[in-house]
């Protein structure tokens, strides 16, 4: 029985529907796999595992399910998703211009993230400690993960923290919730704000949201002004690859990581200074996409 684009006919609404279902479904079948495979999961003295555990969580619930929906939907499915081998070359340096400048805006927004839960921590006290402690373990995860000694480390993180995310969040989030919301709402920009909170919040990571949410919106908008899926993956690789490096051991011991944290603090003007050329960078991409 052929499958391929069983979906054509169906609504916008419909579509979006049953991908949350294929999603749902995925997982549930991910989380079996990981239960047969790995007996002792619950280990989280074992790294390898752990990330063993990772790659499939990733492959079953932002891979598997995009390519999945798009293979019901449309007889070129890859291309359905945005993919696009046709780019122009200028894109991939402005890309990193726009990603290496928002670097500080990123850190801008963790100010204001954290000014922000500070702000509320004496109305809801249980909440933000619970919080505090689940983004404490999510950083001694990351920290345990980002610990590289050898350069197969750094290879194997590469792929399983830069290359997979950036591959499977970009086809999930940008390839089908954002073109489905814009379809639906008939607004791009309603679409890139909505697809961009729930990139946010679906990593449970509080602290994290606004730079994760304004990254959201470079991403979204990189895809939306090329139609290519290849230029928020580009971008999505680097941004993860440039955090994977700074934690490579050497050159972890070339850079205090910590030192230069705490002293690191954007104002106001620097953030509108950045702000700017950033939004010149995509004034820029949108430019030489359009013609």
């Amino acid at each position: 029985m052929n499958l391929k684009g069983i979906y054509r006919n169906k609504s916008e609404s419909t579509k979006l529907f049953l991908f949350v279902m294929i999603v749902f479904i995925s997982a549930l079948i991910g989380i079996l796999f990981i239960g047969i495979i790995s007996v002792d999961a619950g280990d989280s003295e074992n790294i390898s595992q752990l990330k063993i555990i990772q790659l499939i969580s990733s492959v079953f619930i932002f891979i598997i399910p995009p390519l999945l929906f798009s293979y019901f939907e449309n007889n070129q499915y890859l291309k359905e998703l945005g993919f696009n081998l046709k780019f122009k070359r200028q894109n991939i340096l402005i890309i990193l211009m726009i990603i290496l400048f928002s670097q500080p805006l990123v850190a801008y927004c963790m100010q204001l993230n954290l000014d922000f839960i500070h702000s509320i921590s004496d109305y809801i006290p249980k909440m933000i400690e619970s919080m505090k402690q689940m983004e404490e373990n999510a950083k001694l995860l990351t920290e345990r993960f980002l610990k590289m000694d050898k350069i197969g480390d750094l290879l194997f993180n590469l792929f399983l923290i830069a290359i997979i995310p950036a591959i499977g969040e970009e086809m999930f989030f940008r390839g089908v919730i954002q073109k489905k919301l814009k379809n639906i709402l008939r607004n791009p920009h309603i679409a890139i704000l909505i697809t961009s909170f729930i990139f946010s919040a679906i990593h449970m990571q509080f602290f994290g949201f606004l730079p994760r949410f304004f990254l959201g919106m470079v991403l979204g908008y990189l895809f939306y002004y090329s139609g290519n899926l290849w230029m928020p993956i580009i971008a999505h690789f680097i941004n993860n690859a440039l955090a994977i490096l700074l934690m490579y051991l050497p050159f972890a011991e070339r850079i205090d990581m910590d030192s230069q944290l705490e002293i690191t603090e954007i104002n106001m003007i620097q953030a509108t200074v950045f702000m700017i050329i950033v939004l010149f960078f995509i004034y820029l991409y949108k430019q030489i996409n359009s013609k």
